[in-house]
């Protein structure tokens, strides 16, 4: 087969790694193209993204690969929903796979996309202005939805809201897990000014919006050291990642915070740390004590499944996919005492979370970006067996 797939999601807007469907789609297509198939793989990759990153995206490639730059300068709707499905059908494309859950409106023929997340139609309030993406989710997703010959959810979570909200697609949807693939060139021992690792490390790191229900693990560290004041100057709670919208209150409970025990830790007990590397995600993953994520809700949760892949202790919320996701190898809370006793048994009695390391551990295992790869293949084979069939 030669397969189309819609690359225009394998970096951010400025060329750099990305997170979320961004890290999905460069991890995916960089496990995809090393199986071994007989497909062709037809790969259209934005004009930002380098030489330097596609050669390393085809490094170990086992299958025929054709990269396709864009010939126009790009103007969404014209250059993704009608000069992109054209080329690809010039190109003799059998198949299109979307890993970013949109269809471009100009494709027709078979196709498979990925569905991460539906929880903007759930819960619109814990997502920014939707001026921007109104088009986007009330026609493009909703339609590639309806007309896709197969739609992969990334959870059973996701899948079962997926199909609560278009119960047509029940027939047509599995579940394909994402992975996660530490990587080998990173110091567990990196010093940094950013983050001196001179105390115990509590962290999350993410986006910071209302989605991520930050206050509440706010005010769980907060209780965490009115129980043991002791711990005031050995333990730091970083906040790491981009600034989203509706900061405004996670930015004055941590001011609140500080305040509060400015006498002994003038310089703060929680910091925001800001924008990170890809190098010094994995550093702080590693060294942190124990990785907070009290999110209200998740498609998948990939930060905690990283987490556990470096043998790091997670304290996550008890939303529906991370549950899922981590299984008993991740300490699940629904209120900020058990959250506070959670943070108390990992900093304070190291040795009794020895076990939840390990079973966090062998709990990444078991996701990998080689079975998702291999699973959507398999997935994308038997469509174009049935066609033979009918």
């Amino acid at each position: 087969m030669r397969i189309a797939i819609d690359g225009e999601t394998l970096c951010d807007a400025a060329g750099g790694v990305g997170a979320g469907i961004e890290h999905y789609t460069w991890e995916f297509l960089s496990a995809l193209v090393r199986q071994k198939t007989s497909h062709v793989f037809l790969i259209s990759v934005p004009n930002q993204l380098t030489e330097q990153r596609v050669r390393t995206l085809l490094e170990g490639a086992q299958s025929e690969v054709v990269i396709l730059r864009s010939l126009l300068p790009r103007v969404s709707f014209f250059s993704h929903h009608l000069f992109l499905p054209l080329r690809f059908k010039l190109k003799g494309a059998d198949l299109l796979f979307s890993p970013s859950g949109q269809i471009p409106l100009g494709w027709f023929g078979k196709s498979v996309t990925t569905i991460h997340d539906v929880a903007i139609y759930e819960h619109p309030e814990w997502f920014a202005s939707l001026g921007n993406q109104r088009f986007s989710t009330r026609m493009v997703v909703p339609r590639s939805i309806e007309r896709a010959d197969r739609l992969l959810a990334v959870s059973q979570t996701t899948a079962e809201r997926l199909v609560q909200l278009f119960p047509s697609v029940a027939s047509k949807t599995a579940v394909v897990y994402e992975g996660v693939s530490v990587p080998g060139d990173f110091s567990y021992d990196i010093s940094s000014k950013r983050f001196p690792f001179d105390r115990d490390v509590v962290l999350f790191l993410g986006t910071i919006e209302p989605r991520k229900n930050l206050p509440f693990a706010i005010e769980a560290f907060d209780t965490f050291l009115r129980q043991h004041p002791e711990c005031v100057t050995t333990v730091r709670f970083i906040l790491a990642g981009k600034k989203g919208w509706g900061t405004e209150e996670v930015t004055r409970l941590v001011e609140d915070v500080n305040r509060v025990w400015s006498d002994l830790e003038p310089e703060g007990v929680i910091q925001f740390l800001g924008m990170v590397t890809e190098e010094e995600k994995w550093t702080l993953l590693a060294r942190a004590s124990v990785f907070l994520f009290p999110s209200f809700d998740e498609g998948f949760g990939l930060p905690i499944l990283e987490a556990m892949a470096v043998g790091t202790p997670v304290i996550a919320s008890k939303a529906e996919a991370l549950v899922e996701i981590g299984g008993d190898a991740v300490m699940s809370v629904d209120d900020v005492e058990s959250f506070a006793l959670a943070m108390a048994q990992c900093l304070l009695l190291p040795e009794g979370v020895k076990m939840l390391r390990q079973d966090g551990l062998d709990r990444a295992k078991q996701f990998t970006w080689e079975k998702t790869a291999k699973e959507t293949v398999r997935i994308i084979e038997s469509l174009e067996n049935k066609k033979s069939l009918e």
